[in-house]
């Protein structure tokens, strides 16, 4: 395998990571819509917000065993294909239940996208022999903030309806044009077995951290646009630019991540990202004006943003020879912090309100720290 084949692979599995993020961005200023749309509080609505994660929990284990058996590029295609689509259904929803059915084919669509790219990264770094999948994650949140700021004023401009069709038509034709730029699917075909991919002992720890990691992104996701218009009386494009900010600061943190990583190494970097997230969080909270808000939580995605990238590594190297049953692992796990988190915010909102809720992801973040050597596998190769 020569050298450009592995750049050009490095670009088009990048062009997937982008899809990605543009589309989850593209939701963010949904969400608010939504919930005021269906005209249900925050606790039905964090119950609603369940089907995304029962749907991406669902698809995970089952999408490790079909890398296995498919090779990584093909799932990849397929699963970028089916979550394009898939996104346009809970933007559209009528009603809470047409919402939850739409919700969980978006969700399988996040999950079994998600493995499939990754494990086509792992594959990628294990021929080249260096870190790229931070660089990866860091062109996916560029693809959030992308999806975010031109989402929320492609909703202003034009409406709900049709900034869903526009994100989907522009990431179907990208991630088509980057298809053929793949690496073969031999190159991790027939890999995994045909196990299900739930947790093993090598890999339920990190999954339980990576789990805390994505509670902390996923409660951002849904809840900060929420809690912008709910605090400061923002309109919608200003609440996303409070999760685009945050986007940013992760998107700066995973661009330079893999060389923090050669330099200092995968343990001390996530032990300070932690607490760099916990501080910005917290200072987030406790901002009496959207400025610092805005300022604080750009700050948190400094420190999240190589966390969780960190640990998919990490699951992809504690199972050598089974990378995609590894990452899928951990990412079931990580990603049902991810998509079940911000539901248990809303039902502690519900009790406590949002601000202190949140709180929740202070106290994920601390923990992280506290165990962060759990991380020690990425360093592997």
């Amino acid at each position: 395998m020569t050298d450009s084949s592995l750049v050009r692979a490095r670009w088009a599995i990048a062009a997937s990571f982008v899809v990605m993020g543009l589309v989850i961005g593209a939701w963010v200023p949904h969400v608010p819509l939504v919930k005021e749309r269906l005209g249900v509080g925050p606790g039905v609505f964090g119950l609603a917000l369940l089907s995304i994660a029962g749907g991406a929990v669902l698809a995970m284990p089952l999408t490790g065993v079909l890398v296995g058996r498919h090779g990584s590029c093909r799932m990849t295609v397929m699963t970028g294909l089916f979550f394009t689509l898939a996104f346009l259904l809970p933007t559209a929803a009528p009603t809470l239940a047409t919402f939850v059915l739409g919700g969980m084919l978006m969700g399988m669509g996040i999950g079994s996208m998600d493995v499939s790219m990754n494990a086509h990264a792992i594959a990628i770094e294990k021929r080249r022999r260096r870190p790229v999948i931070s660089m990866l994650h860091g062109i996916y949140s560029l693809g959030c903030l992308a999806g975010a700021v031109v989402g929320g004023m492609l909703i202003e401009w034009l409406g709900p309806g049709p900034q869903a069709l526009i994100t989907s038509a522009v990431c179907l034709c990208l991630l088509l044009g980057a298809a053929r730029f793949l690496l073969p699917g031999s190159v991790d075909k027939g890999q995994s077995g045909t196990h299900f991919a739930w947790p093993t002992r090598a890999t339920i720890g990190l999954g339980l951290l990576c789990y805390l990691a994505l509670m902390i992104e996923g409660s951002v996701i849904d809840w900060a646009a929420i809690l912008m218009r709910e605090k400061f009386a923002v309109d919608a494009g200003i609440a996303a630019l409070c999760f685009a900010t945050y986007q940013g600061g992760m998107a700066v943190a995973r661009l330079t991540g893999d060389w923090i990583r050669l330099k200092a190494g995968a343990v001390p970097m996530v032990f300070v990202s932690a607490l760099l997230t916990a501080l910005g969080t917290a200072l987030g909270l406790i901002a009496h004006t959207p400025e610092l808000a805005i300022a604080a939580f750009t700050l948190a995605g400094l420190g999240v943003g190589n966390i969780a990238p960190v640990m998919f590594a990490g699951g992809g190297r504690l199972e050598p020879t089974a990378p995609s049953r590894g990452i899928a692992a951990v990412t079931t796990l990580g990603y049902t912090g991810f998509l079940s988190g911000p539901p248990l915010i809303g039902f502690a909102a519900q009790v406590t309100g949002l601000n202190i809720a949140l709180f929740l992801t202070v106290l994920a973040a601390l923990i992280i720290a506290v165990f962060a050597r759990a991380v020690k596998a990425a360093d592997t190769y």
